[in-house]
């Protein structure tokens, strides 16, 4: 037999060994008759091996190698190999004896003591991961490790998940869409899976997640469960978002889209940053004194447009109000500029910045959640601090493309009125210079007439090309405030058509529309030449103020009137008033009735 066979009698002594025996203990067969077994045990386990033989004896059974005892068994030469004993108790003649079968483990020690040591360098490493969660699952898909990388990322302690299906950790809606259990049919299929998307910890707050699923098989390629790696990518996620959102607005600023686009889409993408349940941004008017709601994006977001909040007179400060709105300073600027309209759409926690560009400020950006919804964290600060900023530079940018294109028009005007005024009007003078000419020197009276109706014509003509050029060359709009243009324009109105026209101007509208100058003036001066030329008015009024979040022009006259539609299908006058209005992004509304005169209202969102 392959195997050391010592037979020993009740007393202990050796009766019987096999060849293999003297191989393996270095002992004759000879030698080894009439020896007590425990002259095969090291000194030190020999006390305790004669118990456990004197135990075996009271109660002599089989027992099977691989009993995992830690028997030693000692050579002739004083060297020692573990080994692996089976026992039999038989009986000859009435005389119990025990058959010991003797096996060197030595090989099969060392490969336990190498696998052992393997898996805990394997534990070590993975304890020692902190960045990443690496749990391994069961075939169905519950939890069996869990490190403590795990815990820090997911919150769990290890009694409290082991045993759980890994489906906690998804967002309800994964879980009724089934991703968990897609999840590990596309492992076990492919033999890998990669997933990102958000996660839930065990106190409810989400991160995003970059996780790996591997499919674990034996050598019988029998299933035996999943590893699953899991990192909290959530900057790295902010960060992206952060970056297409300002690739995003600076798209939109290359493709010429308008400002309020631009402060939409500022708005929509700062909410979605940070899942915040409402986002405002308020911009500074053009005469600094009060800040404007120009749009707001989710949750209430219609209580709070248009709103106005007057601006403090004290500099502006970079404070940035976290957490609830009640706990950051109170002579926080920011604050006091977003308090009334965060109160307005009921906000609870709020997260506050200014927009500034080169050093003046532009507004400010607010983003608030539901009252007693999750507060903003510091890394939420850091994120719309710095969209903040690049958006600030893109309404900045917004703004002075508009105002170079409205320097171009007005270029562009100026240069074709200058070409109408020293070209055709002084051509057009000389020519009725000389009809007038003939005209005096003529003897023929109905020739002399008619030559008198052209030149008429010619002084008719004139006038309306210099009425043109007023509209063309802003001048009148570019070097006085708008209301003393309107005034002024009245005053021509009178003088050329005789017809009394009152004004009434709210100069804080005027002062605010200052930068539309230009298309009001020509407008309103559309309007009045539709009163002197078709109207036969008596008086008129000219008025100029401010509703809610809009501006109000109005042109009344007490006229013969007329029918809208069928002044539109006869010519060109009210379509012309209403693509100047297009051209303000306001709306235009012309009310009038024959014999009740004509009132045309302009209203121009601010």
């Amino acid at each position: 037999m392959p195997d050391c066979i010592v037979v020993t009698g009740a007393d202990g002594r050796i009766v019987l060994a096999n060849r293999q025996a003297e191989s393996v203990s270095g002992y004759s067969r000879e030698e080894l008759r009439g020896r007590s077994v425990e002259d095969l045990v090291p000194d030190g386990l020999r006390q305790q091996h004669l118990e456990h033989r004197l135990a075996y004896l009271a109660r002599p059974t089989v027992r099977q190698m691989g009993s995992h005892l830690d028997i030693r068994f000692r050579r002739r030469d004083g060297s020692e190999f573990p080994a692996d004993i089976a026992l039999s108790p038989i009986r000859n003649e009435g005389e119990l004896l025990v058959v010991a079968s003797v096996r060197d483990i030595t090989e099969r020690k060392q490969a336990e003591a190498e696998l052992l040591a393997a898996e805990e360098r394997f534990r070590l490493m993975v304890d020692g991961v902190r960045d990443y969660a690496i749990v391994f699952l069961d075939p169905e898909g519950c939890i069996s490790t869990w490190n403590p990388g795990a815990a820090r990322i997911n919150g769990y302690a290890a009694d409290e998940i082991l045993g759980r299906h890994f489906s906690v950790f998804y967002e309800e809606a994964d879980v009724a869409a089934g991703r968990p259990a897609h999840a590990l049919s596309e492992a076990a299929r492919r033999g890998q899976h990669r997933d990102e998307g958000w996660r839930l910890r065990k106190d409810g707050s989400r991160f995003w997640a970059s996780v790996l699923v591997t499919a674990l098989y034996d050598d019988t390629a029998r299933l035996r469960g999943f590893a699953k790696i899991m990192g909290d990518v959530t900057e790295r996620k902010r960060q992206d978002d952060r970056l297409r959102a300002l690739l995003e607005v600076a798209q939109s600023i290359l493709e010429g889209r308008d400002d309020e686009v631009v402060v939409r889409l500022i708005a929509g993408r700062a909410r979605a940053l940070v899942a915040a349940d409402l986002a405002a941004v308020a911009t500074v008017d053009p005469d600094g004194a009060s800040l404007v709601v120009r749009t707001a994006d989710g949750a209430r977001s219609e209580a709070i447009r248009g709103l106005r909040v007057p601006v403090p007179s004290t500099p502006a400060r970079s404070v940035v109000a976290t957490g609830r709105v009640t706990t950051a300073s109170d002579d926080s600027e920011d604050l006091v500029l977003a308090k009334p309209m965060l109160e307005a759409a009921g906000a609870g926690p709020a997260l506050i910045v200014p927009l500034t560009s080169h050093g003046r400020r532009l507004g400010t950006l607010a983003l608030a959640n539901e009252p007693g919804g999750r507060p903003f964290s510091d890394s939420d600060l850091r994120l719309v601090e710095l969209f903040a900023a690049q958006a600030a530079v893109a309404i900045d940018y917004t703004r002075v493309r508009e105002q170079l294109q409205r320097l171009a028009l007005i270029e562009d005007r100026e240069r074709i009125g200058r070409e109408l005024h020293d070209g055709a009007i002084q051509s057009l003078f000389a020519v009725g210079m000389s009809l007038q000419g003939v005209a005096m020197i003529t003897a023929d009276a109905t020739l002399r007439d008619r030559l008198e109706a052209s030149v008429t014509q010619i002084d008719a003509v004139i006038r309306d090309l210099r009425n043109y050029i007023f509209g063309l060359r802003p001048g009148l709009a570019a070097d006085r405030h708008l209301g003393q243009a309107l005034r002024e324009l009245a005053s021509q109105f009178e003088e050329q058509h005789g017809v009394a026209c009152a004004v009434d101007i709210d100069e804080r509208v005027a002062s605010r529309l200052a930068g539309r100058a230009s298309d009001l003036v020509q407008l309103t001066r559309e309007a009045l030449s539709n009163v002197g030329r078709h109207a036969a008015a008596s008086t008129c009024r000219l008025s100029l103020r401010g509703e809610p979040g809009q501006a109000v022009l109005e042109i009344e006259d007490d006229g013969r009137g007329f029918s809208p539609r069928q002044a539109h299908a006869r010519g060109w006058g009210l379509r012309n008033l209403e693509d100047r209005a297009g051209t303000l992004g306001g709306g235009l509304e012309i009310v009038s009735t024959p014999g009740e005169g004509t009132t045309v209202r302009l209203v121009i969102p601010m």
